[in-house]
């Protein structure tokens, strides 16, 4: 290579680098095409191509860009933890877990080849042993990495329901950096704080900072309303989760929901499914599907499950998702017949089979898996042309219940449905009408589960809940809270304090911003 295109590559990466910090995504995506349409064989050109379309959510279109840089480059650590991240947000485990060897093999002192390591276990619920590898990590990196593994310790130490030692570490990482707010939304999180409490001026402290982020002015505002609700200051705290959302900036993506539900029930008609299944469904995987909105119990009834000496739980990975858009081969689904044809039974077969080893890799040594991937519930159809023996656990609860629920959680933009009331509603219909389609699609496959019933009469509905799945009752499924597996999601702490009714009717002190939800029942 000559020394000015070497130099143009060098000013170009400059150039996207500095786009990218900016947030101009589009913009940075531009002048990498460019430099890789120019330089094909320059691996830090394929490489920020891929980082600029990873970073815009696109990781299908990032994964050939990554692959390519790495085996122009197979040693470069960067290259293969990101190209590592891009398969695992797209659901594919051991392929994900192979970059992250790959990355400690090439640079076996690198405290972020351990560090990201550990990460991906923690990604795919290895608690414990992603916090051994958070601990080498620790010893070796510099202070300024320090934080941020020290609260991806603080997110393991919670999920495995360690709290007391989350408390303590807590209050001893805040001393340590300026960095406060995720400190002090986690240690909000523990316990019952109200806003007479030290946390809420801690809060209001952190706040008055001018230098924070609007993701962390957000969770900030969203802490300090769950103290103004226990102290029933209900108005105050509304405006304050509702200010928190609005923070985001976030973009509705209601209308493209109602789009896909459309295409979904035209495409995935009662006889034709019946048809695709008999056609392509050849794997005799099991697999278990805990669907619904976040917050309306999928948490509750994967543990409930996942306590069965059968079963366990898989957490939420991508990769039906990505099964899902395969299948679809780059095609609408209205066309799905053919899309199958073209990948022939080859194809299918494998797309069943990298599911499968998604599933036994996270959870080894199990008969079945529980996926609790909420949003799945758009990929049913997918599911039971795939699996024949797929069993669907639908989580229902009252609507207001699960938006307020949703309003007082850190959630990112993709669930922006749930920061308005009116949003809400929309988007809830859309999903109403989905699932009523499924139920029409594939009469008995979906076991919807009340969360209202599962909480106020536990026995019945989890020895229903077990007799759809083919599991004989076991007194360890009435005890969720006991069980040891990790719980990575935001109902982390709820479930650890067994079945209770105490967030049924949440919503009703906030009925008269709820109209919109309300009405549309």
């Amino acid at each position: 290579m000559t020394s000015g295109r070497s130099e143009r590559i060098k000013q170009a990466l400059r150039q996207a680098d500095e786009l990218l910090l900016r947030g101009q995504l589009p913009e940075a995506e531009a002048v990498s095409r460019r430099l890789v349409a120019e330089s094909p064989l320059s691996a830090p050109a394929q490489f920020m191509l891929g980082i600029t379309i990873q970073a815009q959510g696109r990781f299908e279109q990032a994964e050939p860009h990554f692959a390519r840089a790495v085996t122009i480059d197979g040693r470069n650590v960067g290259y293969l933890l990101n190209y590592g991240l891009c398969l695992l947000s797209m659901g594919r485990v051991p392929e994900a877990a192979e970059q992250y060897r790959k990355a400690r093999s090439a640079a076996p002192s690198s405290f972020e080849a351990v560090w990201r390591n550990g990460s991906f276990l923690a990604r795919i619920g290895h608690m414990e042993q992603a916090l051994t590898v958070f601990g080498k990590a620790l010893e070796r990196a510099p202070e300024a990495a320090r934080h941020d593994i020290r609260l991806e310790v603080l997110d393991c130490l919670l999920s495995l329901g360690r709290i007391d030692e989350a408390e303590a570490h807590i209050e001893r990482f805040i001393a340590t950096t300026p960095f406060h707010a995720r400190y002090l939304c986690l240690l909000a999180s523990i316990g019952r704080h109200d806003a007479s409490s030290d946390m809420f001026r801690r809060i209001e402290g952190e706040l008055a900072r001018r230098d924070l982020t609007p993701i962390d002015r957000s969770d900030l505002m969203v802490r300090r309303g769950a103290m103004l609700q226990a102290s029933q200051r209900y108005d105050e705290a509304f405006a304050s989760f509702s200010e928190g959302k609005r923070l985001l900036r976030a973009p509705s993506v209601t209308a493209a929901f109602r789009h896909e539900v459309d295409a979904r029930i035209a495409a995935f008609g009662k006889d034709r499914l019946e048809a695709l299944a008999a056609e392509h469904g050849r794997s005799g995987h099991r697999p278990i599907f805990v669907v619904g909105l976040p917050r309306s119990g999928t948490t509750l009834a994967a543990q409930i499950i996942s306590a069965h000496s059968k079963a366990g739980n898989a957490g939420e990975l991508e990769t039906m998702t990505y099964v899902a858009a395969k299948l679809a081969h780059g095609r609408p689904l209205s066309d799905i017949d053919t899309a199958l044809r073209a990948l022939g039974a080859k194809g299918v077969d494998a797309l069943a089979e990298l599911y499968r080893s998604a599933m036994r890799y996270v959870v080894p040594g199990k008969a079945l898996a529980v996926d609790k991937m909420p949003l799945n519930f758009r990929f049913i159809a997918e599911a039971a042309i795939l699996f024949p023996q797929a069993r669907f656990v639908h989580c229902t609860r009252h609507p207001a219940d699960t938006f307020v629920s949703a309003l007082q959680t850190e959630m990112n933009a993709a669930h922006s449905y749930s920061y308005d009331p009116a949003d809400y509603a929309a988007f809830h219909r859309e999903y109403r009408r989905l699932m009523a389609h499924w139920d029409e699609a594939l009469p008995g496959r979906v076991f919807h589960l009340s969360y209202e019933a599962l909480v106020t009469e536990p026995e019945p509905a989890i020895a229903a809940l077990l007799d759809y799945l083919g599991l004989a009752m076991e007194e360890a499924c009435l005890h969720p809270e006991r069980n040891a597996g990790a719980v990575t999601t935001f109902s982390r702490l709820q479930v650890r304090s067994g079945i209770n009714a105490s967030s049924v009717g949440r919503w009703k002190p906030y009925e008269r911003h709820l109209r919109p939800i309300l009405d549309s029942l």
